[in-house]
């Protein structure tokens, strides 16, 4: 198995040893919560933002997360749900490695009439809760072929920005279409006000509330 390293705003190919296709991208995050990180737990939550390369999206149907995901809404998707704690009872085993919230996209059931699925990582209130990633160690995540495991891998460490830790919402990356594919881009774009902040960038107007 090959693990390749990624650098913000790389783009590899979604495509197998062969050449062909990757179907079913696996994209998963998993974190460590510090020891010193207070009482509260810490809340990370994937999102994914379905757009045409304009960040206009449309509310559901255009955001996948805890919040709007059913099925039978996204045929195209596989997502883990909502893990509150980073608790390894919840999210799955892919490769030997637990991953605490995940999505699988089958390409082939892609939606026609969008280009690209934007992956966001969001801590629940951290603004409320005063919390960051300097919170937590070890935040990464995986691409890979769902469908073949064992093979080639890439790996975004977001550790690896010192701004990391000052933040508490960030732009993973983007699966887009690319001719008769998919690439995948690495982004590690930041924000200190949470997912406010960050559901602007798609149009969204939210408020967390309080505690």
């Amino acid at each position: 198995m090959a693990v390749i390293n990624m650098s913000k705003n790389q783009k590899v190919s979604m495509s197998k040893d062969d050449g062909s296709s990757i179907k079913k991208v696996f994209i998963g995050t998993n974190w460590d919560m510090n020891r010193y990180a207070g009482e509260a737990d810490i809340d990370f939550d994937i999102h994914g933002f379905l757009t045409n390369g304009d960040r206009k999206c449309t509310y559901p149907t255009d955001l996948v997360n805890y919040n709007t995901f059913t099925p039978s809404a996204y045929p195209w998707l596989e997502f883990s749900g909502d893990n509150r704690t980073g608790d390894d009872g919840m999210g799955m085993m892919f490769n030997g490695k637990h991953f605490d919230e995940y999505f699988i996209v089958d390409t082939s059931k892609f939606p026609a009439d969008k280009s690209e699925f934007n992956i966001c990582l969001t801590i629940y209130r951290a603004v409320q809760r005063l919390q960051n990633f300097g919170m937590v160690s070890n935040a990464r995540m995986t691409i890979a072929d769902y469908d073949n495991p064992t093979g080639t891998s890439w790996e975004f460490d977001l550790s690896e920005d010192e701004k990391f830790e000052n933040l508490n919402a960030v732009e993973l990356g983007r699966l887009y279409k690319y001719g008769d594919g998919f690439k995948f881009q690495a982004l590690g774009s930041g924000y200190v006000g949470g997912m406010t902040e960050l559901f602007k960038n798609f149009g969204f107007d939210i408020d967390e509330g309080r505690d």
